[in-house]
């Protein structure tokens, strides 16, 4: 209509014979046209802006709610096949690669592309205000809240899975069927293309340089009989050995960065738009249909921002993990009709099992005193006072990184490089229930009553744990966090392994090498040594610092923050089920969940790697299902 009328007006009365001009040429007529016509201009643009820019019927044929480490992988397949497809994040932009203007902390790199930041991401009021969804709980979940999701403050070790994790997965989820989907992904510098793994795919995979400590731990381990495993992906994981991570030339390779990166979607067939800030607050149903999804953008959307929607052609996968995804099912009314109609929620499908079974691993930590330091984690962000009295060594270090040097900087290391896997005589299938992971410095920087030398500190994680926890409604209202019931010791028996372990780490740190190393257990210290001195430590944490202001029971070291379960996979017949093998909420259509949510029980290790497993299988089932479609 625009061009139109413009057309006509500047025809009729510029371009026209002289004696058929309905207007003087001259130049107050002029000006007065140009300025009707640019009003007009930017009416127009207004008009398309609100209509598909913010909140109109945009309609794309695919949504993604949450750019996590299994939403990225989802878009970027669809978008890679052809299909358009609309990001929404709640958080913010992260890495560079990904658009993130967040303060440099290494020449133009930000915290969240430095591969030893993750703690300070975690930990740093300066990121975590912002980056992190705010749970009330004890202990509270560290949940991120950013494009790139846990992705983006993890510790970036690539663990898959182990064969018999799968059985319980159920038909179509076997070892078998998984494995080609890990493959997919995966660029693996050492062990390279074979049957176990892949070269080619977006997220690197690598191992990176080790320090002394961690190999005095590994010495130490091989005196205790333990067998070495040369790849903990590899046929067997019983034994110890060197982790492998996504890291790419020094800097994080977030799933988000390998499949939205700015250089990645570039090649696609129809880039994914990725909008940040846009926080979903319900989904769009039209019987049980859903066809779109409600959102609001800011950094804090208060319940007077303005509501949005976005459509959908086919479907809408959430990707928004285990907690937020059963929060948005349950707040678009998927859940136990009950507590959605106190709430004044409209029931769209009556299922009890949203939000039941939350999963996550439980851990134990034992530190040491040691006679030497053998790495020193250094600041980002800041010249603190942190860092002395090794100032100089940090800034040479920074300035390594910045210049590009970045693998032989300690900044690209994610300060740890080694680990063990044990069975313990409480695990109940053939695959290790426990982890064992080194860290050559103290995780924790607890104010000591004297001065230490160095500080030495392993995480032992029981990965197999039987309590189960949940997620619920607060209200009916988005900006309200959900209730949080963490599934941490519900189940007192969970800690059992944990003593059984730290029994055997006692004893494999007073063997050689690491007894030339070693001062002095500090955590729990070697006063505790019955069952329930040990259970004490586990679940209420270190006794000498409960005098020092804590409470009496702290139970913040707890968390694994391997969180799953909340919209398990299984046979629609299952009462325990919300998605079907193919990932489609039972009951609802045009409506899958593709992250952790779907896992029946955690991996025996770090659920990174599957959570971008799934988002691998997601977008297949998704692909296969409308050619399907299109050829009928």
């Amino acid at each position: 209509f625009f061009f139109r009328f413009a057309r006509g007006r500047f025809a009729r009365g510029y371009l026209a014979p002289p004696r058929a001009r309905r207007w003087p040429r001259d130049g107050a007529w002029m000006l007065r046209e140009v300025g009707l016509l640019l009003l007009l201009a930017f009416s127009a643009w207004s008009i398309v802006r609100y209509l598909f820019a913010d909140g109109g019927p945009a309609v794309f044929d695919y949504i993604v709610v949450g750019g996590g480490s299994t939403g990225a992988v989802v878009a970027g397949r669809l978008g890679e096949a052809g299909y358009s497809v609309l990001v929404l994040e709640a958080g913010g932009s992260t890495q560079i690669s990904l658009g993130g203007d967040a303060e440099p902390v290494a020449g133009k790199w930000t915290i969240f592309d430095v591969p030893l930041g993750w703690v300070q991401v975690l930990s740093d009021h300066r990121w975590s205000k912002e980056f992190q969804w705010v749970v009330p709980a004890d202990p509270p979940p560290a949940i991120a809240r950013g494009l790139g999701g846990c992705g983006i403050h993890n510790a970036m070790l690539y663990m898959r899975g182990r064969p018999a994790d799968f059985a319980e997965w159920g038909a179509g989820w076997s070892w078998d069927d998984v494995l080609p989907f890990y493959k997919r992904s995966e660029d693996n510098e050492q062990f390279g293309s074979s049957p176990l793994h892949g070269t080619g795919g977006p997220v690197r995979v690598t191992t990176v340089a080790s320090d002394e400590l961690s190999d005095f731990f590994l010495d130490a381990f091989s005196t205790a009989g333990l067998p070495h495993v040369e790849d903990f992906n590899g046929p067997d994981r019983i034994g110890f050995g060197r982790y492998q991570f996504m890291i790419r030339d020094g800097l994080r390779d977030s799933a988000a960065a390998a499949f939205l990166g700015a250089d990645r979607r570039a090649g696609y067939r129809a880039p994914p738009l990725v909008k940040t800030h846009a926080l979903a607050t319900r989904l769009v149903v039209e019987g049980r249909r859903v066809v779109g999804v409600e959102y609001v953008r800011g950094r804090a959307p208060t319940d007077k921002a303005k509501r949005l929607r976005a459509m959908a052609r086919h479907e809408v996968v959430l990707s928004a993990g285990a907690v937020m995804t059963p929060k948005l099912l349950l707040l678009s009314g998927v859940g136990e009709a009950a507590k959605l109609r106190r709430l004044g929620i409209t029931l769209v499908y009556d299922n009890p099992a949203v939000g039941r079974g939350l999963a996550d691993g439980v851990y134990a930590i034992m530190q040491w005193a040691t006679r030497k330091r053998n790495f020193f984690k250094c600041r980002l962000g800041t010249q603190a006072e942190e860092d002395q009295p090794h100032a100089d060594y940090c800034a040479q270090q920074r300035a390594m990184y910045a210049a590009g040097h970045r693998s032989n900087s300690s900044l690209g290391s994610p300060g740890m490089s080694v680990g063990a896997f044990l069975r313990s005589p409480y695990a109940k299938g053939p695959e290790p229930d426990l982890q064992l992971t080194v860290h050559p410095w103290d995780k924790f920087s607890r104010p000591w009553s004297k001065r230490l030398v160095g500080v030495a500190s392993m995480e032992i994680a029981n990965n197999h744990p039987a309590s189960r926890g949940w997620v619920e409604l607060r209200s009916s209202r988005f900006t309200d966090p959900p209730l949080f019931a963490g599934p941490y010791l519900r189940d007192a028996n969970d800690s059992r392994p944990l003593q059984w372990a730290m029994r055997q780490v006692r004893r494999i740190a007073g063997l050689e090498p690491m007894a030339q190393v070693v001062q002095e257990e500090i955590l729990p210290g070697k006063h505790a040594v019955s069952d329930a001195q040990l259970f004490d430590a586990i679940a209420c944490g270190p006794a000498q610092f409960r005098t020092l202001g804590r409470p009496a029971c702290d139970r913040s070291e707890l968390p694994v923050n391997h969180l799953a379960g909340t919209a398990r996979l299984g046979d629609p017949s299952d009462p325990r089920a919300v998605v079907d093998r193919y990932l489609r909420v039972i009951g609802v259509h045009g409506l899958r969940v593709a992250d952790a949510s779907v896992m029946p029980a955690p991996p025996s290790g770090n659920t990174h790697a599957t959570c971008v497993m799934i988002g691998e299988r997601a977008a297949q089932f998704i692909i296969d299902e409308r050619q399907s479609r299109r050829r009928s």
